[in-house]
């Protein structure tokens, strides 16, 4: 089963393309961008020390955050867009700044960024700044404090992407907009001790916690207490469409569709929905078990691969974040921030289109024989674990590990949670097992963003953490450094 959950992008899935790292000129984008968002980011907090705020440079700042850019096959129109949207802001903001202190003769701190853009700026030399930019950072920045400033900027991008995804069903939910803010804007302080650095990543961990507990439960009230599943992984005859990416509300607005046009007449033939990757997580909520139109899971670990053979039409959600360079473009949809390019747009939330295209394309011409995946969500097991638990310290392992590996824990209790839904479980079994004051130690068998932002988040909770290699096209190498050398994580 943890097929579907192993690393995005390691090496066995992306060498059949050779894209296992990031382009530099794509990386050089990114960068660009989150160098104009550190900016606003600081004009920010300035603003707010004012009791001033601009609610619209908020929600696009949280929104840029959010975004990973890794395929050099992106669209270049929307990516110029929303750097001018982000410069605009900026200037917007540093302005009514700069006008309060001057109104209240008070001094301002400024940010030479020496950069200016004009309407027909091209990506070249959005490039060309970028690359010197990042030499001028690098130059500023002594190596302990690079990779710190490298772990914040993940940090609060992984934080403002589950920020992201409750707006999505709580539109007026802003509790951690400003705290993700001020904590990314720390990456504008080359003068801050390394010290102070660190202890506010630790703060941060508390807050990152929260965020994701909010997640589940706002989950839990729109689709069900997760239950036991059994995911039919064969496909069957007919019209369909894939969804790849973690965004479970963007699957379920897509199913709405289905049924409203159902409802309608506008198709009588059967759409099946097969869920892919990461969103394999749906089959566990009663909302997306029980609907007729999703029919089970689709693929390995490979989108490129996976797109490449499907006969229907294919859904990248918002948080889709592979590498499919390589990928010829068939019907595939997006609603990402910054799509790829030769792909369909969604709209204001229109899923029709993805259907109207599923209906035009074949399908699947026969049924397979039906496989299934038979996963328990064991959270009663492990809450009853935890309640009869008289040790005085353990070893929680997410993920699949060998025998040989666990050689080194044969002394020591261990708790296998193997589980793909288990974040929520490791959350609430740690709180439990630090109220009895057990020495707890963590084992992440599995690198990935996910695994990430769990690691992230329970820094200066347990006693010992422990986390397998990453793939370096998501992850950059200095966080990992970060993490071993600053905050004493075990890269295995």
């Amino acid at each position: 089963m943890y097929e579907f959950f192993k690393n995005i992008a390691e090496k066995n899935a992306c060498q059949l393309s050779g894209v296992c790292s990031i382009h530099p000129s794509v990386n050089s984008l990114y960068e660009l961008l989150l160098s104009e968002a550190r900016e606003l980011a600081f004009y920010l907090v300035k603003l707010n020390e004012f009791k001033m705020s601009n609610k619209e440079a908020v929600i696009l700042l949280i929104d840029v955050l959010s975004i990973f850019l890794i395929n050099t096959s992106f669209n270049q129109k929307k990516y110029i867009e929303l750097f001018k949207k982000l410069n605009s802001y900026k200037k917007e903001v540093k302005k009514s700044y700069i006008g309060y202190c001057s109104n209240n003769q008070l001094p301002c701190e400024i940010i030479n960024a020496n950069f200016e853009i004009n309407d027909n700026i091209t990506i070249n030399e959005l490039i060309e700044f970028s690359q010197n930019n990042i030499v001028i950072r690098q130059k500023n920045c002594d190596k302990k404090k690079f990779r710190l400033f490298e772990l914040i900027t993940i940090f609060a991008r992984l934080a403002a992407i589950d920020v992201v995804k409750i707006k999505k069903f709580e539109q007026n939910f802003n509790d951690f907009d400003y705290e993700i803010i001020r904590f990314f804007a720390l990456t504008n302080g080359y003068s801050i001790r390394d010290e102070k650095i660190i202890r506010r990543i630790l703060e941060f961990s508390n807050s990152a916690l929260k965020i994701r507990e909010m997640l589940f439960k706002v989950y839990k009230e729109r689709f069900g207490d997760k239950e036991n599943a059994s995911v039919n992984i064969s496909p069957s005859k007919g019209h369909c469409i894939l969804v790849s990416g973690d965004d479970l509300d963007e699957l379920q607005k897509l199913l709405n569709t289905l049924e409203n046009m159902k409802i309608e007449g506008l198709f009588e033939d059967d759409v099946n929905v097969y869920t892919n990757g990461a969103l394999f997580l749906a089959h566990f909520y009663p909302y997306f078990k029980n609907n007729r139109f999703l029919k089970g899971h689709y693929g390995t670990d490979n989108a490129e691969y996976d797109f490449s053979v499907f006969p229907g039409s294919i859904l990248i959600t918002q948080n889709f974040i592979q590498k499919i360079d390589s990928l010829y473009r068939g019907e595939i949809f997006s609603n990402k921030i910054i799509s790829f390019s030769k792909v369909f747009d969604i709209q204001n939330d229109n899923y029709n289109p993805v259907v109207q295209s599923a209906l035009k394309l074949d399908g699947f011409n026969k049924d397979l024989e039906k496989k299934y995946i038979d996963v328990n969500y064991d959270i009663k097991d492990v809450n009853k674990i935890i309640e009869e638990f008289k040790e005085n310290e353990v070893v929680i392992i997410t993920g699949k590990v060998d025998f040989e590996t666990l050689s080194v824990y044969e002394n020591k209790k261990i708790i296998n949670l193997n589980c793909p839904c288990e974040a929520d479980i490791l959350i609430g079994a740690i709180k439990k097992l630090k109220a009895k004051n057990v020495k707890i130690t963590l084992f992440f068998a599995q690198c990935n963003l996910t695994s990430l932002f769990m690691v992230l988040s329970l820094l200066g909770q347990v006693d010992e953490i422990l986390l397998s290699n990453c793939p370096q096209a998501l992850i950059n190498p200095h966080v990992i450094e970060a993490l071993k050398d600053d905050f004493s994580v075990k890269i295995i």
